[in-house]
């Protein structure tokens, strides 16, 4: 562990009791508390990062959600998109981890540096929309090097009105929830493609026991933002109401 990750270790175990008190508070995460989840697949794409891609193709489970509202406030928001993948076929994922799955969360957010930025940033009217960053980089076995992971819409969807979580229902139907997860060596400008994710169709699953942790799996979450998250995830979802 780099002295700057140990820094952020110990920053995460500082907040913790407080995200944990916001938590319990608010009955539900302290960020993101209401979402929705929808069943997909990934494929992989031939390139420099094409067996991380190989990894995650799949099956996946994605959830959907605003991070500052409860209510239907489309407005100064954060989308995040998280993502469970699991490898080969089989049934839609539910709220329930296996061993090899991997876990991705990403939101509407570039960097730390634009955090406080980004609600004015993001058309929070639309969750098909928009580009997710993973905001802090990974690193994987099949690379040197430690890297950033995007989300970018892969074309354009029909132009439909309603409420954000409509217009993605409606992309979802008509074939166009799809994305490219692309990876970048940090420091450097070009973006790669290694893997489509597509949103198949929406799944009920239970939201409250539902827990994402990006700490298992082929990525290795790595910087301080990710090792104040460690701490600070735990806390939150021991603090939430069905996992007390």
């Amino acid at each position: 562990m780099s002295a700057r990750e140990s820094i952020g270790q110990a920053i995460g175990k500082v907040w913790a009791p407080a995200v944990a008190a916001i938590s319990r508070a608010r009955h539900a995460r302290m960020f993101h508390p209401r979402g929705h989840t929808f069943a997909g697949y990934s494929t992989f794409v031939e390139g420099p990062y094409a067996e991380l891609g190989r990894e995650l193709s799949g099956r996946v489970l994605a959830r959907c959600s605003a991070a500052l509202w409860k209510g239907g406030w489309e407005h100064f928001d954060v989308l995040g998109m998280a993502l469970r993948f699991r490898s080969g076929p089989g049934d839609d994922l539910d709220e329930n981890p296996r061993v090899g799955d991997q876990d991705l969360l990403t939101a509407t957010i570039r960097s730390p540096l634009t955090m406080l930025a980004s609600p004015f940033l993001t058309d929070a009217s639309d969750f098909a929309g928009n580009k997710y960053w993973a905001v802090s980089p990974f690193e994987h076995h099949s690379t040197n090097q430690r890297f950033e992971l995007r989300l970018v819409p892969d074309g354009p969807r029909d132009r439909v009105s309603g409420t954000r979580v409509e217009k993605l229902a409606a992309a979802v139907y008509a074939g166009q929830a799809s994305w490219w997860l692309q990876a970048r060596k940090t420091l450097t400008l070009r973006w790669h493609t290694f893997l489509q994710v597509e949103l198949d169709h929406e799944v009920n699953i239970d939201q409250e026991a539902l827990a994402f942790d990006p700490f298992h799996g082929a990525l290795e979450p790595v910087g301080v933002v990710h090792s104040i998250r460690r701490a600070v995830y735990a806390s939150s979802q021991h603090a939430r109401p069905r996992l007390s």
